[in-house]
């Protein structure tokens, strides 16, 4: 019998799942949306995941990809369908009125 530690952990549990290069993809994708998104990476599902932070209809809006070019896809796709835009400058953004 050898003494147990976190040497001895199954594979399963191993580096992979922990996957700091990825994480890092996604704390920058959200710096980049300013915080309108909350951007994460699911170490069990092996994707990239966004919550819209803006008004949104009931339920919110989630998106998740493989890759962060396809979640930048999904995420202007949701900013599109939900008035992101608008919201996030105003009615009058073509006038030079921003907030």
């Amino acid at each position: 019998m050898t003494a147990g530690g976190p040497q001895e952990r199954p594979s399963h549990d191993g580096p992979e799942r922990f996957d700091p290069d990825r994480w890092r993809v996604a704390a920058h994708i959200e710096w980049q949306k300013q915080g309108t998104w909350l951007v994460m990476w699911g170490a069990y599902t092996r994707r990239y995941w966004a919550f819209a932070r803006w008004p949104v209809p009931e339920g919110g809006a989630v998106v998740s990809a493989a890759d962060p070019d396809t979640l930048y896809g999904e995420m202007r796709d949701v900013e599109r369908r939900h008035g992101f835009l608008r919201w996030r400058y105003g009615r009058g953004r073509g006038s030079g009125t921003r907030r």
